[in-house]
């Protein structure tokens, strides 16, 4: 399983991730696109985890899908490669998260958390070989290394730590429904450190992923209270 996880999460997720900015996707649009997995979820989770599809669900997959069409923007050529790695990745991390529910792993979510980011680690190297990638350390400088460890300790281990540790708290749906906070701050956090443009489309269309976030999990969360 722990395999399984790697490669769906850390390999697949992140890497197709990284291969979105690589084409040229902005780190803001990557969220938007990245942190819709939990509308697929709601949509695998009727099949797989016996989770019904109701019309509210269904309205929210409608209106997730626009959001991610006008995020990009009605021109053609904007649907470009990186827009297509970005849903990638939000693919493998819905069908990640059925795996996780499935077949829970029962030594913790940290050392959980340890071995899927090494199995991970290790498939994206073995990926970055044929392709001839290599990355030499001894170029990094200070602001590189701190950015270099923030990556490995906050962003990849305190986050997947957390969110596998939410999965078993709450379950899927739940833990998903609060995903939908990333896009939003990554865009603020875009727009003032890489000063990338704040566009009507970027607007109207993440907006429209976060109505579609909420509404996917409004009724679970009102049970819950």
């Amino acid at each position: 399983m722990v395999v399984t996880i790697g490669l769906l999460q850390t390999a697949g997720t992140m890497g197709f991730l990284n291969l979105a900015l690589a084409h040229d996707v902005s780190s803001s649009m990557s969220s938007i696109i990245l942190f819709t997995n939990p509308l697929w979820l709601a949509f695998l989770a009727h099949f797989l985890l016996k989770d019904t599809l109701t019309i509210q669900k269904i309205s929210a997959l409608i209106l997730g899908v626009a959001g991610v069409v006008t995020s990009i923007g009605l021109d053609v050529s904007a649907f470009s490669l990186g827009a297509l790695f970005a849903l990638l990745g939000s693919f493998c991390w819905s069908i990640n998260t059925v795996v996780t529910k499935k077949i829970p792993f029962d030594n913790g979510p940290w050392i959980f958390t340890a071995w899927q980011l090494l199995l991970g680690g290790v498939f994206l190297y073995l990926f970055s070989i044929p392709v001839h990638e290599s990355y030499n350390f001894l170029n990094l400088g200070f602001w590189g290394w701190v950015w270099f460890i923030w990556l490995i300790i906050p962003a990849s281990v305190g986050s997947f730590g957390l969110w596998f540790y939410s999965l078993g708290q709450r379950g899927a749906t739940v833990a998903s429904s609060f995903l939908f906070l990333v896009p939003v701050f990554s865009t603020i956090f875009s727009i003032m450190g890489l000063h990338e443009p704040f566009t009507l489309n970027l607007v109207l269309g993440g907006s429209m992923v976060v109505l579609a976030l909420v509404l996917v999990n409004w009724k679970v969360k009102r049970e819950e209270e």
